[in-house]
């Protein structure tokens, strides 16, 4: 051991400077902490509606957000994510990797049809602008595939959005209008409006929840999102007892139901199905008790909430014969029947290349100048795909949803199932079953970041899976 009054005052000086520069972290490293941080913030924002018009291209009986080209503030975070990424990658140059080819080969097949289908575009520009759109999408993949490690510096931006949006989601329900947060983004709510998503019960107009979103639908799938992310993370991080986490979960699942959106309930089960079936699986038996419990302490909570709307839910669940007797209902699903069909014929008319990317809302207007329904994409994104960017596009997004099950399935006695692994293929699940009834994720900004997020989670936890395996 070396004694202290061997060494000179001039040498200690030296010592303790040299490791107060070692201790403290570089350039290179607080940037890159920056770039997670904007993540996390990237993903707070991404429910809100807050954005502006870069310019404005008004089209006869089409709602303008479908042909505005628009910036939201989650867009910002997002490119300030990708500069910040970029900026740590000069200072120290190092390997970018692409993610596993099963999900990353249809993800760059599905951007080339989408630029190829802005070349045949009937609205060009609107379609470029949706394809840059997916190239920053497309380089946020990369980034979470690369930088994301675990659900720890992410998960703050997730429960930060529940709790927000969740908050403002219950008391618009418990008032029946909006709380005046235009600053926020919410939109003006009053259920006696047309336009405004309601329930009807026996001659009663009641609110669904918007929160500061644009639909009871992107709120209810964001949240469904979010609180698969959370449960898992408070299974792995034994938060499952931690009063602040489960008061945020427990206040999404309330949020979520007020939502009143049968997409974001099924995506919801169908996600908790998955981890608790991958769970089994990799005989994780305490980590699928404190499941239990969280669902459990979950369903207590809501009970009150489920007495208090049962009619409510009873309509939207078909109760009663609901779906021919009350005429929201019935319109609302003849609504979605009469899209796919015109979807499905667009598509025929247009099967290499699509009508463009972003374009089908004003296709539909020019094929049917006579409509009694909203000029809208079809509920099914895998027809929106083959409506917009032709067949090839369509089938390299059939490839997207199908090669990280092929992956887990035929891989599974290499892989780790780890929490990462199992909550992203959760998430993986829920957005895959909302895909099948709402276009949200394919076409409108809120969805589109959690669709590319919730793909890079899954690419990123999958190769960490499959590498602690090689590693062992």
């Amino acid at each position: 051991m070396v004694d202290l009054r061997d060494i000179s005052i001039s040498d200690r000086i030296k010592r303790t400077f040299i490791h107060r520069e070692k201790a403290q972290p570089d350039v290179h490293t607080i940037i890159r902490r920056l770039a997670q941080i904007s993540l996390g913030l990237t993903i707070f924002f991404a429910p809100f509606r807050i954005r502006v018009v870069m310019l404005a291209q008004p089209v006869p009986s089409v709602f303008s957000d479908y042909t505005d080209l628009l910036v939201y503030l989650s867009d910002i975070f997002l490119i300030l994510t990708l500069v910040l990424w970029g900026c740590s990658l000069i200072l120290k140059p190092r390997r970018v990797a692409p993610g596993p080819l099963v999900l990353s080969i249809p993800l760059a097949g599905l951007i080339v049809m989408g630029w190829i289908s802005a070349i045949f575009s009937i609205t060009p520009l609107l379609s470029v602008y949706h394809c840059v759109r997916l190239m920053l999408l497309a380089c946020f993949y990369l980034f979470i595939v690369n930088e994301v490690k675990d659900l720890g510096g992410i998960i703050w931006g997730v429960a930060g959005g529940i709790f927000i949006q969740s908050s403002v989601a219950i008391v618009q329900i418990a008032r029946q209008s909006s709380l005046g947060l235009i600053l926020l983004g919410e939109m003006s709510l009053n259920p006696a409006w047309s336009g405004v998503s309601i329930v009807w019960v026996a001659g009663t107009r009641s609110l669904r929840a918007y929160g500061l979103t644009d639909h009871p639908n992107i709120l209810g799938g964001c949240l469904a999102f979010s609180l698969i992310l959370l449960m898992a993370w408070m299974i792995s991080s034994q938060s499952s007892k931690n009063l602040v986490a489960v008061s945020v979960f427990l206040l999404g699942l309330i949020a979520l139901l007020e939502t009143f959106s049968r997409s974001a309930w099924l995506g919801w089960i169908g996600g908790l199905l998955v981890i608790a079936g991958m769970y089994l699986y990799s005989l994780q038996f305490k980590a699928l008790g404190i499941w239990i419990y969280l669902l459990a302490a979950g369903l207590i909570m809501i009970i009150p909430f489920l007495w208090q709307n049962a009619s409510l839910l009873g309509v939207r669940l078909g109760s009663q014969g609901s779906f021919q007797q009350v005429a929201y209902e019935a319109q609302s699903i003849q609504e979605r029947v009469v899209l796919d069909s015109a979807a499905n014929e667009i598509f025929t008319g247009h099967a290499l290349t699509g009508v463009g990317l972003g374009a089908s809302p004003i296709a539909l207007m020019q094929a049917r100048p006579v409509f009694k329904y909203y000029y809208q994409p079809a509920h099914f994104i895998l027809l929106d795909a083959a409506t917009e960017t032709g067949i090839f596009g369509a089938l390299f997004y059939f490839l997207i949803l199908i090669g990280p099950w092929l992956a887990i399935v035929f891989y599974r006695k290499r892989l780790i199932f780890s929490t990462g692994l199992i909550a992203a293929s959760g998430a993986l699940a829920a957005v895959t079953i909302v895909g099948f009834f709402d276009y949200y994720p394919w076409l409108l900004t809120p969805g589109r970041i959690w669709q590319w997020l919730i793909w890079g989670l899954w690419a990123a936890f999958y190769h960490l899976a499959a590498k602690k395996v090689q590693d062992v």
